[in-house]
């Protein structure tokens, strides 16, 4: 059963928020998917913890730092934090492994895979705001079951095991043979 708080973390994200997001981080999206040597270049910089390399590799894409807010590393995965109005204040996009599951790992081909498989709905998200409103209506009503149906309506695979909402945002949960490791796709934001 949600409370009160979540139900009101929830309700911070805005369309103008999730779409400015998701923009910034479609150039990186799309190089993860197709240049296998960068992919792999940012896992080593994501199990190393060496965030001047993932800096370095945000700056190929375009992402520079006046774009974003911070960018943080934890062996397992990578969050990119930007700006947000109040009372969002920072609002992220993060790829990582179940945290409590393993340490210093990170799988380029299993990034790769879901880097294909999102992209679609980012990319319908930045471009379509009837579509936009209607996921960020979702996650701001808590309502779980209409935003799993947006995101299977556009990621049609199998790997995609779970759509959950929490703090005022998305986590898509992916499951690929290549990895013993549960993956999630995020956005989230709130007070820090």
């Amino acid at each position: 059963m949600k409370t009160n708080d979540e139900k009101e973390t929830n309700r911070l994200v805005t369309v103008p928020v999730l779409r400015k997001t998701l923009a910034a981080m479609i150039p990186f999206y799309r190089r993860i998917a197709s240049d296998p040597a960068y992919a792999a270049a940012w896992t080593r910089g994501v199990r190393r913890a060496d965030l001047d390399t993932l800096l370095r590799l945000l700056r190929q894409v375009g992402l520079s730092e006046r774009r974003y807010a911070s960018l943080s590393t934890n062996g397992i995965g990578y969050f990119v934090d930007f700006d947000a109005p109040k009372p969002i204040v920072l609002y992220s996009n993060a790829t990582t492994v179940r945290p409590g599951t393993t340490q210093f790992y990170f799988n380029t081909k299993v990034h790769r895979a879901i880097a294909k498989a999102i992209l679609p709905f980012y990319r319908e998200i930045v471009v379509n705001r009837p579509f936009a409103c209607i996921v960020v209506r979702a996650i701001r009503s808590g309502n779980r079951a209409l935003l799993d149906r947006l995101v299977r309506s556009i990621v049609k695979i199998p790997h995609l095991r779970s759509v959950s909402i929490e703090s005022s945002g998305f986590r898509l949960g992916f499951k690929y043979a290549a990895s013993p490791f549960r993956f999630d796709n995020l956005t989230f934001g709130g007070e820090p």
